[in-house]
Parts: C-alpha cells; sequence; structure tokens
C-alpha cells in the first residue's frame, strides 16, 4: 500500500511553541470556556450522561459508535481501533508490522508531547469517522471528552464517588435504547476488560497534586535522568495510578489502549499539564524531536522518527520543536475542576538519585505483597546506627523501594507508610502524617516495553519531612522506622504476584 508521508515541523503559521505559557488556544484565565478557531471543545464525561434518564449527549454515543466502526477494521488499517491502539503498544513484534507502532516513550521527557500528540491524530481519526462514514455532519466540532476523576465535591469522597468511577458509559452493556452492544464496555474482572465495574478509585489513586506542587517540568534537553518535577511525577502519580486502578487491559502498556476509557484518561492527563502551564510555568527551552525514537525494550527495530497518521491516512514524522502544537486544535472547558487541591499528601518522589546520597540501611530479599499489610525491617550498617535522626537536623533522607514490578495487573492499590502502626487511625490513613505514595505498577507488568528496566521499577521519595512527623507524633522513637504497606481499595488479580526486591534508606 502507498502511503503519503510528511513531516510536521511545527513553527510559524498554524502552531505555536509552548516554552512561554500555556497552549494559546486555552484560556488565559483558567476555568472559563473560550472556543477559537472550531471550536473543539473537549468536556468532562460525566456531564454528557443525564444523571436522572441515564440520557447520553450525543457527542458520547457517536464516540461508542465510531468505536465500534473502528472495531471492525482489520488491524493494518489506519482507522482501525488496533491500528491506533498498537501505535501505543504492542505484546509481540512481527516482520512487517506498520512503522507506526510500539512506539510509546513511557519514562522519558517525550511522555507529555508524544501523548498530546497521539491524542490529537485519534481525535481527528474519530471525528472523521463520526462525520464522514458514519454520516453526521452536525457532529464536526466532536472533541473527545475527558475523565475527570480527581473532582472534588463538597461533601466528600462519597459524594465524589461517581467521578471517581469508570465512567457510566463505560459499564453498560448495551448502548441507550436496548438494541445495540456498547463498544465501550468491557468486562470487568478478566484480564481483557478491567478490574472494577461500580467500585470508584480512591482520592490518593486520582489525586494530582504530588505533580501539580512543581514549579519546574522536571526534565532538560538531553537529560539522562530526571529531576524532581512536574512530568515525571505526574507519570506514575496519578497517570500510573489510574492506569492500575482501572487495570485488565489498562493495567499493561502494551495493551492499554485497546480500553476506549484510555483515551478520555489521556486527555484528562493532557488538561492537567494545561492546567499546570496555566499556573504561571513554563518548559524547557530548546528541545527538538529525535531523528530516531528511542527503541522499546525487545526490540530495537530500524531506526524510525515518531509517527502517526492522520484521518485520511497520510504519515506525519515529529520534527523540530518539541514543545511547538497547531494552534486552535482544541480547548477544555475547565482547567480548575478536578486539577489539583494545592495539598499535596505524602512525600515529595524523587526521580533519580540524589548524588550524595549514602546508603544507611537496607532490606533485601523479595517481599510478595498479597491482603494482609505487610512490614519490612531495615537493618543499619554498622557505625550508622544514628544516621537518619542526624540527617533530620542537616541533611536529608532517601527512601527507595527497588524492584516494584507484577506479572499482571494487580487491580489493587498498595500504600506505603514509614513509622511505626500504633493501631490508631492515622498510621493507615493516606492523608496522615506517615504516608509516603502508593507504589506504581504500570510499565512494570509482565514484559518491559518501552524505555524500562527489565527489573521493575525504582521509587524514590524524600521522607524527611515525613519521618519528622511521624518522630513528633510519637511513632518513631529513632534507629532505622519500619516501612509498611497497607493494602488499599481494589480486589487482588489472582495471576499478579505484585512484589519488590529491596528497600533502602540513604542519606544526604
Amino acid at each position: 500500500m502507498s502511503v503519503s508521508r510528511r513531516s510536521v515541523l511545527l513553527a510559524g503559521a498554524g502552531a505555536a511553541a509552548l516554552g512561554a505559557g500555556p497552549f494559546p488556544a486555552v484560556a488565559a484565565a483558567s476555568g472559563t470556556r473560550t472556543r477559537q478557531g472550531p471550536g473543539f471543545v473537549r468536556r468532562d464525561v460525566a456531564k454528557l450522561v443525564d444523571p436522572r434518564t441515564g440520557a447520553w449527549d450525543p457527542a458520547l454515543y457517536w464516540y461508542a459508535k465510531a468505536v465500534g466502526w473502528m472495531k471492525k477494521r482489520k488491524p493494518e488499517e489506519w482507522n482501525s481501533w488496533l491500528f491506533q491502539a498498537y501505535t501505543h503498544g504492542k505484546d509481540q513484534p512481527a516482520s512487517g508490522d506498520p512503522t507506526e507502532w510500539r512506539q510509546c516513550p513511557h519514562n522519558s521527557p517525550y511522555f507529555l508531547p508524544w501523548h498530546r500528540w497521539y491524542l490529537y491524530w485519534f481525535e481527528r481519526i474519530v471525528r472523521h469517522v463520526i462525520v464522514v462514514e458514519l454520516r453526521r455532519p452536525e457532529q464536526a466540532n466532536w472533541a473527545l471528552p475527558y475523565w475527570n476523576y480527581a473532582h472534588v465535591e463538597p461533601g466528600g469522597e462519597e459524594a465524589a464517588a461517581p467521578w471517581r468511577r469508570v465512567p457510566a458509559a463505560f459499564r453498560q452493556k448495551q448502548l441507550p435504547g436496548g438494541h445495540e452492544e456498547n463498544p465501550l464496555y468491557l468486562t470487568p474482572g478478566v484480564p481483557t476488560g478491567r478490574c472494577r465495574d461500580e467500585e470508584p478509585l480512591a482520592w490518593d489513586q486520582v489525586s494530582p497534586d504530588k505533580a501539580m506542587r512543581f514549579p519546574h517540568f522536571g526534565w532538560d534537553e538531553a537529560d539522562a535522568d530526571p529531576r524532581p518535577g512536574f512530568s515525571p511525577t505526574l507519570e506514575k502519580w496519578p497517570h500510573g495510578l489510574v492506569h492500575d486502578g482501572v487495570g485488565g487491559l489498562m493495567g499493561k502498556i502494551s495493551r492499554s489502549a485497546q480500553d476506549p476509557v484510555f483515551w478520555l484518561h489521556h486527555a484528562n492527563i493532557d488538561r492537567m499539564w494545561y492546567a499546570w502551564l496555566s499556573r504561571g510555568h513554563t518548559l524547557p527551552p530548546g528541545w527538538e524531536w529525535p531523528e530516531v525514537r528511542p527503541p522499546h525494550k525487545g526490540y530495537e527495530g530500524p531506526g524510525l522518527p515518531f509517527r502517526f497518521r492522520d484521518e485520511k491516512g497520510v504519515q506525519h514524522d515529529l520534527t523540530g520543536p518539541v514543545f511547538a502544537f497547531p494552534r486552535d486544535a482544541y480547548t477544555y472547558d475547565s482547567l480548575d475542576d478536578g486539577t489539583g487541591t494545592g495539598e499535596a499528601a505524602g512525600a515529595v518522589p524523587l526521580p533519580a538519585r540524589p548524588a550524595d546520597a549514602d546508603v544507611v540501611a537496607s532490606a533485601d530479599g523479595e517481599l510478595r505483597l498479597d491482603d494482609a499489610p505487610s512490614t519490612v525491617r531495615c537493618v543499619a550498617r554498622s557505625g550508622r546506627e544514628d544516621a537518619l535522626e542526624s540527617a533530620l537536623e542537616r541533611g536529608s533522607v532517601v527512601l527507595t523501594v527497588h524492584g516494584v514490578r507484577a506479572e499482571e495487573p494487580p487491580c489493587r492499590v498498595y500504600r506505603l507508610f514509614v513509622g511505626h502502626d500504633t493501631g490508631r487511625a492515622e498510621s493507615t490513613d493516606p492523608s496522615g502524617p506517615a504516608f509516603v505514595a502508593d507504589l506504581v505498577f504500570f510499565g512494570a507488568v509482565g514484559e518491559q516495553l518501552g524505555v524500562h528496566h527489565g527489573d521493575g521499577h525504582t521509587l524514590r521519595f524524600d521522607v524527611t519531612e515525613t519521618l519528622r512527623a511521624v518522630r513528633d507524633a510519637g511513632d518513631w522513637a529513632g534507629g532505622v522506622p519500619d516501612v509498611r504497606i497497607v493494602p488499599g481499595p481494589g480486589r487482588l488479580h489472582r495471576d499478579a504476584r505484585p512484589r519488590f526486591s529491596r528497600v533502602t534508606f540513604a542519606v544526604t
């Protein structure tokens, strides 16, 4: 098949560099609706289903119909469901695979900008299917919805539960009217479906506050390792945790884009990025898209750039400035709702080990996680028994959990705490002083894909303030504190085997 191709050099007319601030199509004052250009507005999916009657907004209904149309196409056809999903990831490479497949750049500086382009081309393809193939010209302004799972309700978590659940339209077996199967529906409780149905995600799984508190993007041009910052933190908290929480197809990189809710999840992650930019933050200058995209583990493949197809099947290679993007491509109906409370719980993530970190205590040996709480007791190195207490006065303490991985999506959240379990509620409260973070498995499930290490995730945290808090609360009396893993919401998948290999404390 002959394929047209062009490079996407995003500069000048029709494009806008984002280094100086938010994407120009988004209103400077967050939370306002702005229709510029063609008026493609991404809306909260919760507002697209009538809570009283269950009726769907046409934009949601025709998304479902387009997904059904695309699922009937052969995988090698550029506008098929699997072609688009395999562009993100695919379990096994094969000779003759299209050059667009298996290119998602997780754990890299390109995570956010690549996924922005991925959604952009997918959105155009779906819009074309709706308007042309399904003959709905009135949907010419169709745009992807987003899943606003971090929405906050005045009534607390119970009141916010409808936003935390997989969106209602994705849990119905049939389309409105009851005469057609719903292409958005996946069977709960199976690897090819989703982990959950009615059960909502928890606030600690969906909150973007860990990432939103950073003033820096977290990557600079040609950095081998990230710095503490917005992008590497958002990629795990909440991006990875939501993948883990939905589970099933969504829980594994190579399959996640096969779930129709994937696209709404990533629209929300993209919205959080816009919200972060709208608050006065900037992007590092000088980045260019690489001539050869990073290879996936186990599959080097030919030296290819990042590449997509548009609604007409034309190939587009990403070249030029990384943070340039077409003007007026779309906007969001809100940049305030569900984009953080400003009160981040837990410790500060550290994507890379500080250069001067000195390991003073450790616990080696694999720990398999299950439905019961676990306690890890690290042993201090000889002569370093008081090193952690000293670091609280004139340095910092870094807690690292090594080799976090699973064979299948665990479907259960595992919360990490430091200090002794006193039996008080705050000892296991994810908003309490002992909480560090939730463990993230997405990207470390089964066969590794992308730029991931084969031994799983390494999760690091600056726990200096956390240890001060548990010391002041009387939950740590010196020496080396307990490290506790407490199962949270969800039902553990029987074949998941979640585990980690080592825990260390270091001081700087």
